[in-house]
């Protein structure tokens, strides 16, 4: 018996079902290439995560691209 899809709701309203233990790069990747290319991090639930991060169940999911300023503390940190 497989597990059950996790529900993960967009900024924009949205829900993508996803595999149980999917990554947020993996998100950004069922989005579209374009975003998973310019995705440098994510935020569960509001909590700024890296893209490999595993989801442990249904979330509120944002990616972040280099045009996000929280995503401007993962770029300083990931240079530093």
């Amino acid at each position: 018996m497989s597990a059950p899809m996790i529900n993960v709701t967009l900024p924009d309203g949205t829900v993508l079902e996803v595999p149980p233990d999917s990554s947020i790069g993996d998100v950004a990747a069922a989005i579209g290439p374009g975003l998973a290319k310019a995705a440098v991090a994510g935020q569960i639930d509001g909590e700024t995560v890296d893209l490999g991060t595993p989801l442990a169940g249904d979330a509120a999911v944002r990616i972040l691209t280099e045009r996000d300023e929280d995503a401007l503390a993962v770029l300083r940190h990931s240079a530093a």
